[in-house]
């Protein structure tokens, strides 16, 4: 484990035991304010494994991490889909048009119909 994880996990459990009951929205909100020091994928690896596992108990059983390729996702920048009313035999057919924005590693796909 990194210096850098063992700073956050520490800052973590310390406002966690500062706290005397918590809400669902306390919880999260200091699991994102600290997750977002971990900008390591060692790091982020091992608070996963802290969460899952935080009274580090050995038969645990570390998740399988896939390392993420943005390249290899594909979006077709066209689609097409069928719309069929149950009262009425006609059909539609529609052509999607897909459009990836990227903004650092968040994607937003807008879709609109051509």
């Amino acid at each position: 484990m990194s210096k850098n994880f063992l700073r956050v996990k520490r800052d973590l459990l310390q406002e966690m035991a500062d706290i005397p009951h918590h809400t669902q929205e306390s919880w999260a909100e200091i699991m994102l304010k600290y997750s977002q020091f971990l900008t390591t994928e060692q790091d982020q690896q091992s608070f996963w494994n802290f969460i899952l596992n935080p009274a580090d108990d050995r038969d645990y059983k570390a998740p399988e991490f896939y390392k993420y390729d943005p390249l290899n996702v594909e979006i077709p920048e066209f689609q097409k889909m069928s719309i069929k009313s149950e009262e009425d035999e006609k059909m539609e057919e529609l052509t999607l048009v897909n459009e990836e924005v990227r903004n650092g590693l968040t994607c937003y796909i807008s879709t609109r119909v051509e």
